[in-house]
């Protein structure tokens, strides 16, 4: 395992790939799951991992830049295997998510070339790209279901994800970081306005802005008590805390398609 991490056939981020999968999973769980999106799935996962792999060579010295090739070239190919049925078959709805998803995929190579892969808006184009998968994993099978409903559940996944990243940086690498505890704060704050106007226009449910509530709770109160107190939470723990917290957005995101 470590030998395939280490010539970037896999990554050793474990949220990397939460947020890769989490948008077409969700996609796979809203109506009865079909063939098509695991496909599609396959595909966008292959496509991380090539990207994965071409960010390692973007940021090797030039002597070490072949030892990704292979991994790059090889995820590329899975990727266009699986990608290129999903594109005959559905063309409309790929063709509603292309251009947001190249200017994403494009700021986070750009990100990549500028060796800052692990930079903030790095981050914030991944997640936005991804995001873009969940109407497209729902269009796949049902392509007349409601835009409305579809770009608002992926403004959620979107939401909860960015705010994932923050709340984790504040806890592990930004941990004291007074900056990055009040970008994490600010973040949610803003969420929990966007889901009241929300629920006072009629396009998010009630039940949606309590569970966001409640992952902004979270993300406020713990990195306080541990900054407090001092204890430094372990990355298993926190990440056992954030699988929990998936089961909460995903509830929020069911409500707002129902």
């Amino acid at each position: 395992m470590r030998s395939l991490i280490r010539r970037g056939w896999l990554s050793n981020e474990h949220g990397a790939w939460v947020m890769t999968a989490l948008p077409i999973a969700v996609g796979i769980c809203t109506l009865k799951p079909q063939p098509i999106q695991f496909l599609l799935l396959a595909a966008w996962t292959a496509a991380y991992c090539s990207y994965h792999a071409l960010t390692l060579f973007m940021a090797a010295a030039p002597k070490r830049r072949k030892t990704y090739l292979p991994a790059m070239a090889t995820w590329a190919a899975i990727a266009a295997v699986c990608g290129v049925p999903v594109i005959i078959l559905h063309p409309r709805p790929v063709a509603r998510i292309l251009i947001p998803v190249t200017i994403f995929c494009a700021i986070a190579t750009f990100e990549a070339w500028r060796k800052r892969r692990r930079s903030l808006p790095s981050h914030l184009a991944s997640v936005l790209a991804s995001s873009c998968t969940y109407p497209l994993s729902v269009w796949v099978v049902a392509e007349d279901y409601s835009p409305l409903k579809l770009w608002c559940a992926a403004a959620a996944i979107a939401a909860y994800m960015l705010g994932a990243t923050l709340y984790v940086r504040s806890l592990i690498r930004g941990a004291g970081d007074t900056r990055m505890f009040a970008v994490c704060i600010a973040w949610h704050l803003a969420t929990l306005v966007a889901g009241l106007i929300g629920v006072v226009i009629h396009v998010i449910p009630l039940w949606s802005l309590i569970a966001f509530t409640v992952l902004s709770m979270r993300a406020i109160i713990v990195p306080a008590l541990q900054n407090s107190s001092r204890i430094k939470l372990r990355p298993a723990v926190i990440g056992i805390g954030e699988y929990l917290a998936c089961v909460l957005m995903f509830s929020a995101v069911m409500a707002i398609v129902a």
